[in-house]
């Protein structure tokens, strides 16, 4: 297992606000994707949780990333063409879902 999957598999959720599968599965698409924007954003999200996991990064530091994210990944689905742009969506509302809503209220 990854740095990354373990971390996410770490958390003891009791409100059951982080869906740990869908989040794992949401970054293994998007780094497989076809769209480069959206490959390279799925990496910086596994990058920088496994930051958070070994002290490298605070939690405060990682929702702001997350956030300034979120705000690129919407602009970018605005420019996108349509194929690009389905899958730019999917991954920015995975953040909002995932990371935003869920991960980021365990920290």
């Amino acid at each position: 297992m990854s740095k990354f999957t373990d971390y996410i598999d770490g958390f003891v959720d009791k409100t059951a606000t982080l869906a740990k599968e869908e989040l794992k599965e949401l970054i293994i698409s998007a780094k497989k994707d076809e769209s480069e924007f959206v490959r390279m954003q799925a990496e910086n999200v596994e990058r920088w949780t496994v930051m958070l996991a070994a002290g490298e990064l605070t939690p405060a530091g990682f929702k702001k990333k997350v956030a300034k994210l979120d705000v690129l990944t919407k602009l970018e689905t605005i420019k996108l063409e349509v194929a690009a742009k389905a899958s730019a969506q999917r991954l920015a509302d995975g953040i909002q879902k995932h990371v935003i809503d869920g991960l980021c209220k365990l920290l």
